[in-house]
């Protein structure tokens, strides 16, 4: 495995609450990394972590090391918004801005100082074709984005994160408020797009991650119980605990 990001005995604290524990885990580049566990087992503040959204939440302390391209994530010395920029995230329901559908695929780009009326038409159309969205919208480009459909505005969300050329993105459960065809959709979208980025995905579904995922992690109570290539989790896992989760036994 060529490892994009090496997370190196991460432990995560709400206050006193430990979180995470001892968590040890590289993510494939270019490739999908699937988190999956029951509810609280700690797969969305570890996928949170990444991106280090979890630590503005007041008492919330990391431990470890978190590496991508010899730089530690979770230095001091990290500028958090750099780091969004290569480090993107789609979050569990669609959250489109305000804004039409351009203004909400160009904002990222503005941000980075693209003010070139040509040059962001072309970012956010290239974004729109790679999120599989530009022949629904390119029509309306002017319009509300809440007048697109819920799979419509995940579609957009992942446009906006993409427009900005994350090197990484990160998605929390995305279809979780979708319907099986958007579903199915997203599916697809995160797999294509897996073969120009390193892509993380928590999914409490674990057909879903069966489905879009090269490597799977197993967490439960917020340890690392088991992890591998995905058929080989899903077939033969090597823990007894991971069995039972998959056959039904708890969770």
């Amino acid at each position: 495995m060529n490892a994009k990001i090496r997370i190196q005995h991460l432990n995560f604290f709400y206050g006193a609450r430990q979180v995470l524990h001892d968590i040890t885990l590289d993510i494939a580049e270019k490739k999908v990394t699937a988190l999956f566990g029951p509810s609280g087992c700690g797969k969305t503040t570890l996928l949170r972590t990444l991106n280090r959204m979890d630590l503005f939440v007041p008492g919330a302390r990391a431990e470890g090391e978190i590496w991508m391209d010899g730089i530690n994530l979770l230095s001091g010395e990290v500028d958090p918004v750099e780091l969004r920029a290569r480090v993107g995230m789609v979050f569990q329901r669609p959250n489109p801005f305000p804004r039409s559908i351009f203004e909400n695929v160009a904002y990222g780009l503005k941000i980075q100082g693209i003010r070139s009326r040509s040059e962001l038409e072309g970012r956010v159309e290239e974004a729109l074709k790679r999120a599989a969205l530009w022949e629904e919208v390119k029509d309306k480009l002017h319009h509300s984005a809440y007048d697109l459909s819920g799979g419509q505005q995940q579609r957009l969300c992942i446009a906006r994160a993409i427009a900005v050329e994350p090197e990484v993105l990160l998605f929390d459960e995305p279809t979780s408020a979708l319907d099986p065809v958007a579903t199915a959709r997203v599916e697809d979208l995160i797999r294509e797009l897996s073969r120009e980025m390193t892509c993380v995905i928590v999914t409490h579904n674990m057909q879903q991650a069966a489905r879009v995922s090269d490597y799977s992690a197993f967490l439960y109570f917020g340890k690392l119980v088991e992890f591998g290539e995905t058929g080989q989790v899903f077939t033969a896992p090597r823990e007894e605990l991971t069995a039972q989760y998959l056959t039904g036994r708890f969770g």
